[in-house]
């Protein structure tokens, strides 16, 4: 009998520890942020702000990552794919060798890996990933399985928006046992080389790596925990002779790979437009048309030449990856006179429920 009301006991213990214990740890759910008026913070800089700033709207952060603080990023998804560093204008070329030892400086005469502000050419687009951001078109091809696939790229670092030139490296990039990446790299006239495991994280879209210092631990959001990234980027333009490559201040970047749309609201004035934004709602959503791409914003916000600044008779609608509907809408950003300081720009948005 007394074994027995020991045994009932413990089973009211356990039964009341249980339900404390989920009375301490309930599912919290928080939703998405109603909207706010921010200013992202691009540090020094100006026209050529030192920082990249993306935002996630559903939780009203911004972070802020140094332009020059990475040089290569390193696909997390299943294909195995490296990105140049667009947002320091970083440009190489694919050599036909595969022995970083054989690489010397001869391999580099008449390259120049960049783009002229002034005297731009189309054939410089070579030089860079696909401006629109398509994985199957990156300047380093896929990363093969065979090693000896794998050829020696040459890699201007990138000098855009006034970051201080830096040396050229020569480097290779293999798999790794481990499902994730080797990188080998040195300096142009190096004999030898340093090499570098990279793993692939689900969490983000790229691994960042830095050539000084190895791969980026912060400073760089998780695949779907932002929106839009604004920033200096090389992007492309037409001279009159097609397309060719430009570098741009305050271009606006969206998460295309998390599935982000954009919707472009125009109308005849700002006032209109203001009027417009406030009446926005949920219903009118259905007669917008949302987009997929990387440029979706790009530089249609603002203007430069004519030196005006904000564009105020537009607003975007933005769908973020969990499917909330935003309306966006610049206020300012330091060209002409739109009241703005140039390289911290101005933004309002809302959720639409």
């Amino acid at each position: 009998m007394k074994h027995l009301q020991k045994l009932m006991a413990a089973a009211v213990i356990a039964g009341t520890f249980t339900a404390c214990k989920k009375d301490k740890d309930p599912i919290i759910v928080v939703p998405p942020s109603s909207g706010a008026q921010v200013q992202l913070d691009g540090g020094t800089g100006g026209a050529s702000a030192v920082n990249s700033v993306f935002l996630d709207l559903s939780t009203d952060k911004q972070t802020a990552l140094a332009r020059a603080s990475w040089d290569l990023g390193f696909y997390c998804g299943s294909d195995f794919r490296v990105i140049l560093n667009n947002t320091a204008s970083a440009g190489a070329k694919v050599l036909t060798k595969n022995d970083l030892t054989a690489v010397v400086a001869a391999d580099t005469i008449g390259l120049t890996l960049a783009t002229s502000q002034t005297a731009p050419a189309p054939g410089d687009l070579a030089y860079f990933d696909d401006i629109a951001g398509d994985l199957t078109k990156t300047v380093i091809p896929a990363v093969s399985a065979t090693d000896a696939d794998n050829k020696v790229i040459i890699l201007n670092r990138g000098i855009g928006g006034a970051i201080p030139a830096r040396a050229w490296v020569k480097l290779r990039v293999l798999r790794n046992t481990s499902g994730g990446y080797t990188l080998q790299y040195a300096g142009i006239q190096e004999t030898t080389f340093k090499t570098l495991q990279i793993s692939k994280d689900d969490i983000y879209h790229f691994k960042l790596v830095s050539i000084e210092n190895g791969v980026l631990s912060s400073g760089f959001p998780e695949k779907d925990k932002w929106d839009i990234t604004w920033g200096y980027s090389v992007y492309q333009t037409d001279f009159g002779g097609g397309m060719v490559p430009y570098n741009f201040s305050d271009l606006i970047a969206v998460n295309y790979l998390a599935g982000v749309t954009v919707g472009t609201k125009t109308y005849a004035d700002a006032t209109v437009a203001g009027n417009a934004f406030t009446a926005f709602n949920k219903d009118s959503v259905a007669n917008t048309t949302m987009v997929s791409g990387r440029w979706t914003i790009g530089s249609t916000w603002r203007s430069t030449q004519p030196a005006t600044g904000a564009i105020l008779n537009r607003f975007y609608i933005i769908k973020d990856a969990a499917g909330n509907y935003y309306k966006l809408r610049c206020l300012a950003m330091g060209v002409g006179s739109d009241g703005g300081t140039r390289g911290k720009p101005d933004f309002k948005y809302t959720l639409i429920n």
